[in-house]
């Protein structure tokens, strides 16, 4: 019978995790159990397989269909399952167990299974044969006193981001966001754009990992159009101690307009028009003051950026509505991102079409 292997000591070797048509990926670290997903996704690639995200299945039958088949073209795939009980509804594994304890009996041997554990009820029919049968890898929460993990974990996550964080910001970011690995990521993204000289520091915590429940909507709305990476973080940590899946919504709805106003000013600029023909065409909501940084932002930014920091507010949007994540945590991974996007960017200009 295969032996679950931690999650931890797969995402260090990846090449522990034997071959195999079914898989699976559980417990309830999301961190860790994502991470897993991540490089499990990677070498399933390199298997020269295409990666299908199933997060939502309403009947089993055409996707175990598919998985037996093989393909007209002589090219597999991996169907990764997200498996999570949301209110009521059972988890995928429950709903659809005879088809796919029938499935195990007899799987593909060129197409790929992976369970994506959110829920992972391991005495019932389905986890219970997997686990007995397959390669599984188990995210286990940590423990609250279990320090020396989440600093290991923390300094890859900090190496992956190309900074080193100091023993005290350790412990800092240890107190802020608790054994939270998923929170640490997203805050380690946040610092890793303020970081001076690529080192985080115990100040740079305080500074920028309070939650104080402030509603600095509107303000960190106007950090972000004008190129103020440093009070969009700040004001993003201050609205996360509070945040709510409908107010964290309708931020999101927000920064979007914030972002096609800089990609209709962008458009302009581009176009030759000068700078108060180009905000008039942006219709934006910005202080007098701060539109300078506005025509600083859209001067700098292209096609593709605009595009990608839609796509990232498109997503957190999804990902808000389909797998339930936590407000805060999703909150300031968004504004990270923006920030990076938009007041990083450097790229050769490209005509943009924003409506």
């Amino acid at each position: 019978m295969p032996s679950s292997i931690p999650a931890l000591s797969f995402i260090k070797n990846p090449a522990t995790l034997p071959e195999a048509p079914v898989y699976a990926v559980y417990g309830g670290e999301d961190y860790l159990r994502t991470r897993a997903l991540e490089l499990l996704a990677d070498a399933l690639r390199k298997r020269s397989l295409e990666i299908r995200h199933v997060r939502q299945l309403e009947t089993a039958g055409p996707l175990l269909d598919e998985l037996r088949s093989p393909s007209m073209f002589g090219g597999g795939f991996a169907a990764i399952v997200t498996n999570a009980r949301e209110g009521n509804r059972q988890e995928a594994s429950t709903r659809f167990k005879e088809e796919f304890a029938a499935y195990l009996e007899k799987p593909s041997k060129r197409n790929v299974l992976v369970f994506n554990g959110v829920t992972w009820q391991r005495n019932l029919t389905v986890p219970k044969r997997v686990e007995e049968r397959f390669p599984t890898v188990v995210a286990d929460e940590l423990k609250p006193w279990d320090s020396r993990t989440f600093n290991e974990i923390v300094q890859m996550q900090a190496a992956q981001l190309c900074v080193e964080i100091e023993p005290a910001a350790l412990a800092a970011l240890r107190d802020s966001v608790g054994a939270n690995l998923a929170r640490a990521q997203r805050e380690l993204e946040k610092l890793a754009l303020v970081a001076q000289n690529n080192r985080i520091r115990a100040e740079d915590i305080a500074r920028a990992c309070g939650y104080e429940g402030v509603d600095v909507t509107f303000p960190l709305c106007d950090a972000i159009l004008s190129g103020d990476s440093n009070a969009a973080l700040q004001y993003a940590a201050k609205l996360a101690g509070k945040a709510e899946i409908g107010s964290v919504l309708s931020l999101f709805a927000l920064l979007r307009l914030q972002v096609v106003a800089l990609g209709r000013a962008s458009l302009a600029l581009v176009a030759g028009e000068p700078s108060q023909q180009a905000i008039a065409k942006a219709a934006p909501r910005l202080r007098e003051q701060l539109r300078p940084g506005m025509l600083k932002v859209a001067g700098r930014i292209g096609r593709t950026d605009i595009e990608q920091a839609v796509e990232v507010l498109l997503r957190a949007d999804e990902e808000m509505k389909s797998s339930a994540p936590d407000p805060a945590n999703l909150l300031v991974g968004v504004v990270s991102k923006l920030c990076a996007r938009l007041h990083k960017a450097t790229g050769p200009k490209q005509a943009l079409a924003v409506k």
